[in-house]
């Protein structure tokens, strides 16, 4: 299969999983939300094209980094096991250092951000690369 056609797979799952996992934690996001700030924050053009170029961001970092940085790193003959481990171990990396490093910054700027909040999101961009380099790994 084309590397773009794989690429396209990946992305579109992406923004699925992403607006499964964002609507059904919109509860946690939104008490964080008004905690820190007092209130939500109006949907505004502005604040939609804030939210799709921190998507397509994100997008490349999974596309440029995560990917290439587990291709390089995995065997031809590697099996399933192993792809599933190199995954975790590179692309899940990459997911770590993104979210961990936004979390991190936000406990530090913002003084009731919560730390399970932190925990939670950290991890699932953890889980979130370590899938999608999977899923590239094994489309054919």
């Amino acid at each position: 299969m084309d590397n773009n056609v794989k690429f396209v797979i990946v992305s579109f799952i992406y923004v699925i999983l992403e607006i499964i996992w964002i609507t059904s934690n919109l509860k946690m996001y939104n008490s964080n939300t008004i905690r820190i700030q007092g209130k939500l924050s109006n949907m505004t053009n502005t604040i939609i094209l804030y939210i799709i170029i921190v998507y397509l961001i994100l997008l490349l970092s999974i596309i440029h980094i995560a990917i290439p940085l587990t291709l390089n790193n995995i065997k031809e003959e590697d099996k399933l096991e192993d792809k599933i481990y190199k995954s975790i171990q590179y692309g899940g990396s990459v997911g770590f250092c993104i979210y961990g490093i936004y979390n991190l910054i936000s406990l530090i700027i913002y003084e009731n951000y919560e730390i399970k909040i932190a925990i939670i999101d950290t991890v699932w961009g953890v889980f979130i690369y370590s899938l999608l380099t999977l899923i590239y790994l094994l489309l054919k």
